[in-house]
């Protein structure tokens, strides 16, 4: 018998190669029914020389990977698992891969608003908030975690000088499941018939398009419209910058302050004790101060 939820990412690619392939015409569009981690596959692609445009969708992810060391595992079904990986030169951009993952929630952000108003007008599902942006990776759907972004980025055999293969990670919480307390996700109801595929259908094309831009000119001009999205802006928060450590830890954090929003290379500006300081995610967890410690370690879909 053939797996539901394969069969609906193998349509979903057909209709992305449709898509995507006029102006992305290497582009590869690989669907798993199971992988340990979507970014780990392509990493691994990347350092053996398989450095065309990949598109990596798994039905289920035993041993995904988040930021920080978080770890996340999804469930058939229930959440889209996808890895993009592209062959291109960050160095130059203000902010490099930190950036880059600032641009992809907001393309993320930007495409499901667009496909979830459409829903909601053709009477599929109910009117929902906008998706929110918390720094520098979380998606957010009213006050709760929707999904989460990883970048990577290796050296590859055969590539250009000054271009690394990147690897571009996300996860969307599309059903419940086994997502952790205070979570959001997507379908509405156990009538609500919505699927991984046609989500990954919504965010592909207009994330390839972001990305080509991002490459070109950086993050500066995506800055407006991410800061309309930051849900962060205006908010006491708390830091942490110990390696390792992370928010819910018993060690209090390391630095607290006001937000206030992210500048033209994609760091995060907070106005603290000593004035105002600049941070950039390599370095650094937050969340608003007001956030009660999480009942288990935080668990971001990522990939």
């Amino acid at each position: 018998m053939i797996d539901p939820v394969l069969a609906d990412l193998n349509a979903a690619a057909e209709r992305l190669w449709q898509a995507c392939s006029p102006r992305w015409p290497e582009l590869s569009l690989d669907v798993l029914p199971e992988v340990g981690s979507t970014n780990t596959e392509l990493m691994e692609r990347g350092r053996r020389g398989e450095t065309w445009p990949t598109a990596l969708v798994a039905v289920r992810q035993t041993a995904g990977r988040g930021r920080r060391g978080r770890t996340w595992a999804a469930q058939s079904g229930d959440t889209l698992t996808c890895s993009l990986g592209l062959p291109l030169k960050l160095d130059d951009v203000p902010g490099g891969g930190s950036a880059l993952s600032l641009a992809v929630g907001l393309s993320l952000a930007q495409s499901l608003d667009r496909a979830l108003q459409a829903r909601h007008a053709s009477g599929q599902g109910p009117a929902l908030p906008p998706i929110g942006l918390k720094w520098p990776n979380d998606l957010w759907l009213g006050p709760r975690k929707l999904g989460g972004i990883l970048i990577e980025a290796t050296p590859a055999p055969g590539l250009p000088e000054g271009r690394r293969w990147v690897v571009i990670g996300f996860g969307i919480n599309v059903r419940p499941g086994q997502a952790p307390a205070g979570s959001a996700w997507l379908a509405r109801g156990d009538d609500d018939r919505l699927g991984i595929g046609e989500v990954w259908s919504w965010l592909l094309p207009d994330l390839l398009d972001t990305v080509q831009r991002f490459e070109a000119s950086g993050f500066a001009p995506l800055l407006s419209a991410w800061s309309d999205r930051d849900v962060l802006k205006g908010q006491a928060v708390s830091l942490w910058t110990r390696p390792g450590q992370v928010p819910g830890d018993e060690a209090p954090p390391d630095a607290s302050g006001t937000a206030q929003g992210v500048d033209e290379s994609g760091a995060l500006l907070v106005h603290t004790a000593s004035g105002l300081q600049r941070w950039s995610s390599g370095e650094v967890s937050v969340r608003p101060a007001s956030s009660p410690p999480p009942a288990a370690p935080p668990s971001t879909p990522q990939t």
